[in-house]
């Protein structure tokens, strides 16, 4: 496009250069501008009609890609509502918590197996708190441990049936020597669909005694 008026700008000076030693060679100059005025002004408004095309092209690609984004972000938050919606009410003694092997992973010195107990906790617990990932930190001063839950994904009734699954976990785990902390984070959409996150600390003051709720200021 820049050639053809770039081609068209230089007949016009050629054509302006040229001898009008009569009136019948002015007058067929004069002609001749004329047409080459209308032929212009039709390439221009061509021009115009294929730059606008264009610019509705990209408007309605930007168009197209904006309502993809949104169906991708509906789609997303419908699968992760269907997700919580399946979380489980807890039956007390179900997993038998009590009787998991505690014990030997405090005396474990193998990271690949903490890892595997970490993963198969997940794998158990993720029925009662949605989509988990379960973290365990040994102390090697008090022989303890603390297990650190994470939870994302939730819808609020989700996460209502998964506070009281919080608690009937911490009964069964108060009994367990080892445990030392019980950290629960949640996040979840509340009853206005707004992003939040919850963190439930469970601690003991002493080996014999039973979990009890930290206070998170």
């Amino acid at each position: 496009m820049l050639a053809f008026f770039s081609y068209e700008l230089v007949k016009r000076i050629n054509l302006d250069r040229l001898p009008a030693d009569n009136t019948k060679m002015q007058r067929k100059i004069n002609v001749y501008r004329q047409q080459e005025n209308s032929r212009l002004i039709v390439s221009i408004i061509v021009a115009l009609i294929l730059i606008s095309l264009f610019l509705l092209g990209i408007l309605y690609q930007q168009y197209t890609l904006d309502q993809d984004n949104e169906s991708l972000k509906a789609e997303v938050e419908t699968l992760g509502g269907s997700k919580s919606a399946t979380v489980e009410e807890y039956t007390e003694n179900s997993l038998k918590l009590a009787d998991f092997s505690w014990g030997k992973i405090v005396e474990s010195q193998d990271a690949a197996a903490l890892k595997n107990y970490e993963l198969q906790l997940s794998r158990e617990w993720q029925p009662f708190f949605g989509e988990v990932s379960v973290t365990i930190v040994r102390s090697q001063n008090t022989n303890s441990l603390t297990i650190s839950v994470f939870s994302s994904s939730l819808a609020y009734s989700g996460f209502t049936t998964a506070e009281k699954n919080v608690e009937k976990f911490v009964t069964e785990l108060s009994s367990v020597p080892e445990v030392a902390v019980l950290d629960f984070n949640f996040t979840y959409r509340d009853k206005t669909n707004t992003l939040t996150k919850e963190s439930m600390v469970y601690s003991k003051d002493a080996q014999d005694e039973g979990l009890k709720k930290v206070e998170l200021k």
